[in-house]
């Protein structure tokens, strides 16, 4: 039994102090440094219907900052910008090839702004405006 007890005191030691912050991380050379909370990849992120926001460590507070996501080839597919957890600025979509699939604008969470959709040879397919999310005008389709 005092060995039992022995091992478990002896893991719950090594779990405690080999156990990081949430905020730090450390590199090669023992130094601690902080981890960067305004960038994060997408699938990090998680939306919160009640708040209308995305967020990544409290549900209070929204994400403001860049998040990518990649393909499992590891080539860039989408970047946004988020600000107080809403998308903010221009949402970019890429092909696996890494030419240019999309671009968005957003406010607020509304896709405000031009829309424009591109062909893997970056020909434009569609080119459209929308306010507040309601699409107003299609100039290329």
């Amino acid at each position: 039994m005092k060995k039992v007890l022995l091992l478990f005191i002896t893991c719950c030691f090594w779990f405690c102090t080999s156990c990081k912050t949430e905020n730090d991380q450390s590199n090669q050379e023992g130094e601690t440094e902080q981890i960067d909370s305004n960038y994060c990849q997408c699938d990090e992120l998680i939306f919160d219907g009640s708040y209308n926001h995305y967020y990544r460590f409290k549900k209070r507070e929204g994400f403001t900052g860049t998040c990518e996501s990649f393909y499992p080839s590891g080539q860039l597919e989408v970047i946004k910008h988020f600000d107080d957890g809403k998308l903010e600025g221009e949402m970019i979509r890429y092909f696996e090839s890494g030419q240019v699939a999309e671009k968005m604008e957003f406010m607020t969470n509304f896709q405000t702004g031009f829309q424009t959709n591109f062909n893997e040879s970056g020909d434009t397919v569609y080119h459209a405006f929308f306010k507040r999310g309601n699409l107003m005008e299609v100039y290329i389709q």
